[in-house]
């Protein structure tokens, strides 16, 4: 299997190489002032040959094959520019001046592809297409290519630990945090979301899930821009609600912003659950009601102040936190079968409550060195998280009767302190040739205990799970350098990061280590158009654990089963390799292979002292092997019909153990999302997505399968109504695990796969001119604060 990828990346990158001529300039308006991310466009009658965004500055390159083009540039509320271009070698079309539109926007010339392919990335862009219309950014991550979005993780191309950057900040949030945050944010405020499979040098290493970006819309100069959002969703097994609030202003020489969000839960979900032991001969059957409820919310405040034209400062204050409660009843049979008297038949109750606080603090200096776009920049920032978490637990024994109830509980206690610092030299050479290189430095300072304790003779007294206090600090120093360039038909992106990582206090025990991280990325042109394109990629990576997961935190799930921290876990380390075939910009076709050493896995064993009792937990599994291929199909059979068709094909070979044979598996994924355009600026939205199969450590999925339509009305680009109905076709999720002395089979029901109803209203507010919001540039790395209830219920 690995010849045959490696085969193909040798065959289809056999090609030969063309020149091809670059049409530049800049966009600004009639005070000079630059646009950042107008569109603009090469076109040969009414086919778009390629297109651009402008950068920050409004400038654009344009790599065309020589011969004659009419050049549209076209950006909201200004008049489209246009001008016929011969091209027979580099042109330079100087300042391009937009004039603002004196009335409301009518049709748009030219509509842009939602999602397209550059060389390292996928980009939806949002603000351009309204199949993004009334739509929260849960629902653009999930119709985005590879992106798969659960209620407590975002992963790309099966990939976990995916990072979130939102105007160029990382998300400093847990798993069900983080996608809480995101269903926060509304397409009404987004320019465009990139996703990005593989990172380059100049990025942590420890990023392994690959990254997204999103970038927010334009805003306006000497004005203000906001939005207020309110959703709801309703089902017989329970409810949510989320306002939020975003605003942007312009004031002189600052940029000023502040966001706010909330959202409030409350569901029900039931467990059945059956346990067999193959040696012993004993069963376990159990049925388990829960009610998950709770409250998140978080804002920021960022300004940022442009000197001059050269120099600017920026700082932000982030706050994110919220509660998780839940509350579990469940009735437990125990049954020996070759001895009756040995059966058990309990019921049980566990109350469980998790509370955490997080407040991050930025500053950065950003230095433009040359008129190339040269930069220079330094960031510092600080994150403070506190996780506190208790459980309380009562078990009855119903049969043998007699015997003695067990009523225990446990508190605990996290503290996270993250800071980093880092300085970045970015040096153009020419429009296509560039050099980054830079140093960071990260200090994570962990703390974290717990104590358990049971009754007796009406007494707290030690349980025989172990306290623990521990406490230790981790220091990493990075440098890397990124060479880029591109010629003729060929691009060229080269980097290699070096990471020390030192650790102490933990136990006895301290690390240290240092890793090479290098990565490179080759484009070839196909045809004189470009619209045809290959695109070879390879990274190397390391998956740190979450700290969470690095204490020996012990949480009850059930009567015979609990979920455990492992302070043993290792890093694991990636090699990734792929090879894209881009045609027309927009359809992909993309062959993957990764390979993990101690690939960091959740898996479900039995207890070494209680094989009745199931743990579930993070180990490093020896080997896991991964071969791939994702296909992206973007279609517009209509002018009012858009679908947009994902598809992800996966080969997985690992090995549990080190003694263990090699197992395989195969998944299938897909994603189809239809947007139907209809009169009166209503729209329509019909997705379906889907998987087979699947399986993650010791633990097999059962193929899902969810069906939703979206009702969604604008009015005067002011206000969008929205009306959803989701999960037409209810499914149960069924997982199974099997070890060679037990099989547990579990089926769960909960909201997010029963049928419900979501409703919307978005109000959107601008004064002003047209200008492109900024954001206060962070070099942190969040995707290691992720508490205990990110984990959810662990089944």
């Amino acid at each position: 299997m690995r010849r045959f990828f490696l085969l193909s990346l040798v065959l289809l990158m056999a090609t030969s190489v063309m020149a091809m001529s670059r049409v530049t300039g800049r966009v600004v308006d009639v005070e000079g002032k630059p646009i950042g991310y107008a569109t603009v466009m090469a076109m040969q009658g009414e086919d778009v040959v390629r297109g651009v965004a402008t950068d920050d500055e409004g400038g654009f390159v344009l790599q065309l094959q020589d011969g004659s083009y009419n050049i549209l540039v076209e950006f909201v509320g200004y008049e489209a520019w246009q001008q016929s271009v011969s091209v027979a070698g580099d042109v330079d079309l100087g300042e391009i001046t937009l004039k603002e539109s004196a009335t409301e926007i009518g049709e748009v010339v030219v509509e842009a592809e939602m999602i397209t392919r550059e060389a390292d990335r996928f980009v939806v862009n949002v603000a351009a297409s309204e199949q993004a219309v009334g739509k929260d950014g849960e629902e653009l991550l999930k119709q985005s290519p590879g992106v798969k979005v659960d209620d407590d993780e975002i992963s790309i191309l099966g990939a976990s630990g995916t990072k979130v950057y939102v105007n160029g900040r990382e998300m400093k949030l847990s798993g069900r945090d983080l996608v809480n945050y995101v269903k926060g944010l509304r397409a009404e405020n987004i320019q465009k979301i990139e996703i990005v499979p593989q990172t380059g040098a100049d990025y942590d290493a420890n990023s392994s899930g690959g990254m997204i970006m999103i970038s927010l819309r334009k805003r306006l100069d000497d004005g203000l821009m906001g939005s207020v959002n309110f959703s709801t969703a309703q089902s017989g097994l329970g409810s949510s609600y989320s306002p939020n609030i975003s605003m942007n202003a312009h004031v002189g020489k600052f940029d000023l912003s502040a966001s706010g969000w909330f959202y409030n839960f409350d569901q029900d979900q039931s467990i059945d659950e059956r346990t067999r032991y193959l040696q012993s001969l004993t069963n376990i059957d159990s049925e388990t009601d829960i009610d998950i409820g709770g409250s998140f919310g978080g804002g920021s405040l960022s300004a940022i102040m442009q000197i001059n034209d050269k120099h600017s400062v920026g700082a932000s204050l982030d706050y994110n936190g919220g509660k998780f409660d839940t509350d579990s009843k469940s009735s437990t049979a125990y049954t020996v079968m070759s001895d009756a008297s040995l059966s058990t038949l309990t019921r049980s109750g566990y109350t469980n409550a998790d509370k955490n606080n997080s407040y991050t603090a930025t500053v950065n200096y950003i230095y433009k060195t040359d008129d190339l776009g040269s930069t220079l920049k330094v960031i510092g920032d600080f994150t403070h998280r506190k996780d506190n978490g208790w459980q309380d637990g009562l078990t009855k024994y119903e049969q043998p009767q007699g015997k003695a109830d067990s009523l225990y509980r446990y508190d605990n206690g996290n503290l996270y302190r993250v800071a980093t610092a880092s300085i970045d030299r970015q040096k153009m050479f020419a429009p296509t040739m560039s050099l980054k290189y830079g140093a960071k430095y990260t200090w994570n300072d962990v703390n974290s205990d717990a104590i358990y304790r049971y009754q007796k003779d009406e007494q707290w007294v030690p349980s025989t799970v172990e306290d623990f206090d521990i406490s230790y600090t981790e220091n990493i120093a990075a440098l890397y350098g990124v060479f880029s360039m591109r010629k003729g038909k060929w691009g060229l992106v080269a980097g290699l990061r070096g990471e020390y990582t030192s650790t102490t206090g933990k136990g006895d025990v301290g690390q240290d280590y240092f890793s090479l991280f290098p990565n490179a990325n080759v484009s070839y042109m196909l045809d004189k158009m470009g619209q045809y394109s290959l695109v070879a990629q390879y990274s190397r990576t390391i998956s740190r654990p979450n700290f969470w997961n690095l204490s020996p935190s012990r949480m009850q799930i059930s009567d015979y089963s609990y979920q455990m921290g492992n302070p043993e876990l290792d890093p694991s380390y990636v090699n990734n390799f792929s090879l894209t075939a881009v045609m027309k910009y927009k359809y992909s076709v993309t062959l993957m292979l990764s390979t993990t050493k101690d690939a960091i896995q959740q898996m479900i064993v039995p207890d070494a002292e209680d094989e009745r009792m199931l743990c579930i937990g993070q180990v490093n599994m020896p080997r896991l092997n991964r071969y791939a291929l994702s296909v992206n199909l973007p279609f517009t059979p209509t002018k009012w019909w858009s679908w947009n068709v994902n598809l992800f094909g996966m080969i997985q070979e690992q090995k549990l153990t080190p003694e263990s044979p090699k197992t395989t598996t195969e998944m299938l994924n897909w994603n189809s999302m239809m947007t139907f355009t209809l009169p009166k600026q209503f729209y329509v939205d019909v997705n379906y997505y889907g998987m087979t199969d699947m399986t993650v450590g010791n633990m097999t999925i059962s193929t899902m399968h969810f069906m939703g339509v979206t009702l969604k009305k604008r009015i005067k680009d002011e206000w969008t109504l929205t009306c959803g109905f989701q999960n037409i076709i209810p499914i149960d999720m069924g997982l199974t695990t099997e070890q060679n002395d037990f099989t547990r089979t579990l089926e769960q029901k909960n909201f997010n796969q029963r049928f419900n109803v979501r409703l919307g209203v978005s109000y959107s507010f601008a004064t002003g001119k047209q200008f492109r919001s900024r954001s206060v540039e962070r070099g942190d790395d969040g995707s290691r604060l992720q508490g205990g209830n990110s984990q959810g219920q662990g089944q």
